[in-house]
This record gives structure tokens, sequence and C-alpha cells, in this order.
């Protein structure tokens, strides 16, 4: 005889939900699109083309998980993208005027970083909201890059500077395997710190973490400066792989990263969402525009295609944690 009666166990316990049912919905809708661009482009399944999913993706993720970090304290950056930019273009200058490698990505990083620490400092001491201070950000952060490339992109030639962005650690693409080691990152920090543990706290009830003794302002202060540094470690891998600084490159970037972590369930209130789901937000991106680039689609209609398929994987993540909350 079974031991379950209307999905409730003889013993008083409850029927745990299938595998299946425990899915996120964007995973299901990333294996749709799997499904279908193997099936509309015969290439799509083959090794080369999902290492190069991952090489595309790559930058995304860690500027996916500066945005997640920073969405968990219910704030935004709008500046990523043109933090992004304007990193990459002092490390290729830090390049061109004879300094090393590692002291050059450690320039890009520390642009970054400064910038998140300007924004962090205007938005708990000057008590900006987040989207003022990071759109004033945005704007600074693009200027300067402008200015500093004198409105043209600048080029780099030095095999290591090259290496980051080009080369490979076995088969894997060496911006993947920089990502891989972000997240690793991000998800000791975020689970295994105190840190991540403000993180989620000020997101969640920021007063009642101040009223339990924790300096939220300066915690949420870091998390921008680590948002700053990591969008930063992105422009120098972009610069990397482009051999160059362009100007513009970044933007659009710091959307991008928003609209990955939404994906993958993180929400604006009360710190909810994980960086696993960050990834499946970042997959369902990287593998829309390879599938679109394998079959065709021209560049001029797959914004547009990008932005209907991302509003319907959250309306149809919206139904369907609806629907379970009412089963």
């Amino acid at each position: 005889m079974s031991d379950t009666v209307g999905g409730q166990d003889n013993r008083g316990g409850t029927k745990p939900p299938a595998a299946w049912k425990r899915m996120p919905p964007v995973a299901w809708v990333v294996l749709a699109m799997v499904a279908f661009f193997g099936v509309a482009a015969p290439g799509f399944f083959s090794t080369g083309n999902f290492l190069n999913i991952t090489l595309q993706g790559s930058v995304l993720l860690i500027m996916a998980v500066a945005a997640t970090l920073v969405i968990l304290t219910e704030g935004i950056d709008l500046s990523l993208g043109s933090v992004l930019t304007l990193a990459g273009v002092t490390a290729v200058l830090a390049l061109q005027h004879g300094l090393s490698v590692p002291a050059a990505v450690l320039v890009g990083v520390l642009t970054g970083t400064a910038c998140g620490a300007v924004t962090g400092f205007l938005i708990t001491a000057g008590k900006l909201p987040p989207f003022i201070a990071t759109l004033g950000m945005m704007g600074i952060a693009a200027g300067l890059a402008l200015v500093l490339t004198r409105q043209g992109a600048i080029y780099s030639d030095v095999p290591a500077f090259i290496f980051l962005g080009g080369g490979s650690l076995g088969v894997l693409p060496m911006p993947t395997v920089i990502a891989v080691l972000v997240f690793l990152l991000g998800w000791i920090v975020l689970y295994q710190t105190d840190f991540g543990r403000y993180i989620i706290a000020i997101g969640g009830n920021e007063a009642g973490a101040r009223l339990s003794g924790v300096n939220t302002a300066w915690w949420k202060l870091l998390t921008y400066v680590a948002a700053g540094a990591l969008a930063a470690l992105g422009g120098v891998i972009m610069a990397a792989r482009l051999r160059a600084a362009d100007p513009i490159v970044g933007n659009g970037w710091e959307f991008d990263a928003i609209a990955a972590a939404i994906l993958g369930g993180t929400s604006f209130e009360k710190g909810n969402g994980t960086l696993g789901g960050t990834v499946l937000g970042v997959l369902l991106i990287s593998v829309l525009r390879n599938g679109l680039n394998v079959i065709g689609v021209g560049a001029m209609w797959q914004p547009a295609l990008i932005g209907l398929v991302i509003i319907a994987a959250i309306v149809f993540d919206v139904l369907l944690k609806q629907r379970r909350a009412f089963q």
C-alpha cells in the first residue's frame, strides 16, 4: 500500500515536489532556447560554440555578480557600464606609459574601486538615492573615458595583457576562467562571510539591521566599492580581448547586468535573490545572443528580440511563482 495519500505522507510528512518542479522558471526558458536553436542551427550543438557562449558571457557574469550584490541591498548601480569603459581605458593608458601588465590591471581595478567609493559615499553620507548617485557617476565615468581617449580607441599589443582576454587555460578561454573565479569568490563572500550576511540583512530590513548594531552605511559603501571593482575587472578583460580600449564599449552593459540579475530571481525588495540564479540569467542572455547570431538574425533586430525575450521570461517567472504559491 502506498505511504502517501493526496500528496501527504502517512507518517505525517509532506511529499516533496519532484525535482523538475523545483527548477527555477528561467531554467526552463534556457532549456527551451537551447532546444530551439539546436534545431534551427545544426552548428549550435558543438563544443566550439558552447565555449564561445561561455566566452561571450564571461564579462556579463562578472558585471551581473556586481549588480546582484548592489540589488540585494535594495540599491541599483547604473554606472557599471561606464566604469567598465573607464577602467579599460586607464589600464591601456598605463600599459602605454610603460607599466607592467599586473600594474596596469591594478590601475584599472583601482579606477573602478575609486568610482564605487565615490558612489557609495554619495549614497551613504550624502543621502542621495542610488538611482541619482549612480546616474551621476555614469556621466562622470563616460565623460572621463572620452577625454582620456580623445574620443577614439587606444590600442595595446602587449602579449601578457592580450592573454587575459584571448588566451586559454586548457580548453577554457581565460575570460571564462576569471569569471568562474569571480563567481566562486562572490559566492563565498555572500554566503560565508559577515559582509555577505550584512548585505542580505540591509536589503531585508535596513532599519532593523541598524538597530541591531550593524554599521549599515559602512557595509553599503563597501558593496558599491566591490561593485565598482568588479565592473573594472570586466573592463580590463574586455580591453584585453579587443586589444583596445574603446570609449563607448561599455554602453548598455549595466542594463544587461541588471536584467541578468532580475531574470535570475533577484528582487529589488527585501534582499531576495541568489548568485546561482544570476548565473542562469547570464546564461539566458548569452545563449539568446549566440543563437541569434548562429541563425543569422541581423544585428539591428537583435536588441528588440532580446528585450522581448527578457520581458517574456520575467512574465513567465512571475506567473509560475504565483501558480506555485497557490498550490
